[in-house]
This record gives C-alpha cells, sequence and structure tokens, in this order.
C-alpha cells in the first residue's frame, strides 16, 4: 500500500464516521420532549445472551409495565432506574439512560470523524 493513500484513507473513513453520527444524531433526537421520566425497578438481569434485563414502571394510570433493557445492564435486581414514557400511550417506553448513552456515542462518531478528517487533510498537505 503507498503511503499516498493514508490520507485519502483517513479522510474517507472521518468522513463516513461524521455521515454515521449525523444519521444517527438525527434518529437519536426524535424522542419527544413531552415524554415524562418515571422511576422503573429492575425487575432480573437477563442472561446477558438472548434475554434482556426486564424493568417495571409504574403507569400514569396505575397499571404496572415493563420496558426491556440493554443486554448490559450496570444496575442490579431491585436497584431504581429512570424510564422515559409516552403520555399519550405509557405503553410506550425507553430507559433515559439508553438515551443519554446513544448521545454519547453519536458525540464519539463525530468527534472521531471530524479527528481523522483533520489528520487526513494535514498527511495530505505534509505529502503534497
Amino acid at each position: 500500500m503507498s503511503v499516498s493513500f493514508v490520507p485519502l484513507g483517513l479522510l474517507a473513513v472521518g468522513a463516513w464516521l461524521i455521515w454515521w453520527g449525523l444519521r444517527r444524531r438525527g434518529a437519536v433526537s426524535h424522542l419527544p420532549q413531552d415524554w415524562r421520566r418515571v422511576p422503573g425497578t429492575v425487575l432480573d438481569l437477563g442472561d446477558g445472551v438472548s434475554r434482556p434485563p426486564r424493568i417495571e414502571y409504574g403507569a400514569p394510570d396505575g397499571r404496572r409495565l415493563r420496558v426491556p433493557g440493554p443486554m448490559s445492564l450496570p444496575y442490579g435486581v431491585g436497584d431504581e432506574i429512570a424510564v422515559l414514557i409516552d403520555p399519550a400511550d405509557p405503553t410506550r417506553a425507553r430507559l433515559d439512560l439508553t438515551e443519554r448513552e446513544a448521545g454519547q456515542v453519536v458525540k464519539l462518531l463525530l468527534g472521531t470523524g471530524a479527528v481523522l478528517v483533520v489528520v487526513g487533510a494535514i498527511v495530505a498537505l505534509v505529502l503534497l
């Protein structure tokens, strides 16, 4: 592989990460602002492979509903965890933790992509 392909590779990978991060940012921001945060309780941790953890939360009408968690959950059985629910349909719920982590991943994608684009541009200028 020629050294001249290195800046092109950095630029391409950086641009792809930025594109992917911008697409994910759009998906993450689709959570409506009127969703409410309610307390939930970790019922079980799943098996970490095929069965996700289960979290139970209370709907405004008093029903006890459940939402699956991510395969890796940094909580124990019985711990309280914040759940975001749609006030119009309390069966639609997401974990607040998952939404925050998704936002952090998007920032990481955008930051890494920007660094790679800048480094690729500098290396291209040095080699030319």
